[in-house]
């Protein structure tokens, strides 16, 4: 079984119940862990499969992008990369579209990260390349990669069109791939696309600390109170 995660934001208890007493659990959570060190996913891992893609909060502080890309955890995000997982191929897109780069209708400011750091000012490369806020950034060279590959599922961090904060590129792509399913992250209300959506395949959005199967029936629906 595969289950879907809304932004966890540094919160992982409510996922347990769903995972504990299972071992038959792909769990792929939809970006913003907002970690602060890796033990959390090393707790999940003991229960399920784990995969994720990042979302923007994933590079607001280096304790939180050192979690993801500086361990051997880097290998469990599925961003601009196909993985079959429990049979299905799954597709990753991590990251929010960020005007100093790309903020779709528009044009591109850059194509790829080298693009940027040829005009970027020495100053704000970090660690040999883009700076920090922008690890999680998208660049049209990852949607032209992932437009040559094929998927049935497609996770991503921003929403799709018709969700009013949508992008229309991420449902371009998904016609590219051959998609049958995107479940998305970002947006913690869990909009409903049942009468809304016109295209060939179902869209998800899974919010804030919630909980999906791959049918997209919510397990777990969760508040942004905070």
């Amino acid at each position: 079984m595969i289950l879907f995660a809304g932004d966890p934001h540094g919160d992982f208890k409510h996922l347990y119940p769903f995972i504990e007493n299972r071992r038959d659990i792909a769990l792929v959570i939809l970006g913003d862990l907002q970690l602060s060190c890796v033990q959390e996913l090393e707790k999940l891992a003991r229960y399920c499969d784990l995969w994720f893609i990042h979302g923007n909060h994933d590079s607001k502080t280096v304790a939180a992008f050192e979690s993801l890309w500086g361990t051997q955890w880097k290998e469990r995000n599925l961003h601009n990369r196909v993985k079959e997982i429990q049979g299905k191929k799954i597709a990753g897109l991590g990251g929010v579209f960020r005007g100093q780069i790309w903020m779709p209708p528009n044009k591109p400011l850059f194509f790829d990260p080298i693009h940027y750091c040829q005009y970027c000012p020495q100053e704000k490369i970090w660690q040999g390349g883009v700076p920090l806020r922008h690890r999680t950034s998208i660049f049209p060279s990852e949607i032209e990669n992932l437009a040559g590959l094929q998927a049935d599922i497609l996770i991503c961090h921003e929403a799709p069109k018709p969700h009013p904060s949508g992008f229309k590129v991420i449902n371009e792509l998904a016609e590219k791939m051959g998609i049958k399913k995107i479940f998305h992250g970002h947006h913690h209300d869990n909009f409903d696309y049942r009468h809304l959506n016109q295209n060939p395949y179902k869209i998800f959005n899974v919010g804030f600390r919630s909980l999906c199967d791959e049918e997209g029936n919510y397990l777990l629906i969760g508040v942004d109170d905070r």
